[in-house]
């Protein structure tokens, strides 16, 4: 009898610490996943929560000229898929920057064919890495930023 109770303290025991390590563990994995999200390659994830396809979507480099406007530079790619209504997609623009800069997403959608929208994604960056999440409705754009 009393080897049942100490066997049975000791698998509660065990359970516990096994639950334990797995929520610790799993915390430890996510925030291991958010650094190296945060040195790797620069992506922007494009939710495109509008009524319209997007297209001619575009990402790039911002820099300053010597007189202190800020310019496009000619770091810049074109996602040529666009970006269906109601589809989230995951960019990694090759891109390059020497010294500092910002990045860039320009997009067009059918209501104005012939002036596409900008959006800052990026305000400062000297490495071009981390990741920004971009979300698109019908009235507004929203940025979520965690650059490096």
């Amino acid at each position: 009898m009393k080897w049942n109770r100490i066997s049975v303290t000791i698998a509660v025991f065990d359970a516990v610490l096994i639950i334990a390590g797995s929520i610790t563990a799993a915390t430890v994995g996510s925030d291991v996943v958010k650094l190296i999200q945060q040195f790797g390659s620069f992506t922007v994830t494009v939710d495109n929560q509008s009524d319209y396809d997007l297209f001619s979507v575009e990402t790039g480099v911002l820099t300053s000229d010597s007189a202190g406007q800020i310019i496009e530079s000619s770091s810049k790619e074109s996602f040529e898929q666009g970006i269906p209504s109601g589809r989230k997609v995951k960019i990694s623009p090759e891109l390059s920057l020497s010294g500092e800069g910002g990045i860039y997403l320009k997009y067009t959608d059918p209501r104005d064919e012939d002036s596409p929208k900008t959006v800052g994604i990026c305000s400062y960056t000297e490495s071009l890495s981390g990741h920004s999440k971009v979300i698109i409705t019908n009235d507004d754009v929203s940025v979520e930023e965690n650059c490096s």
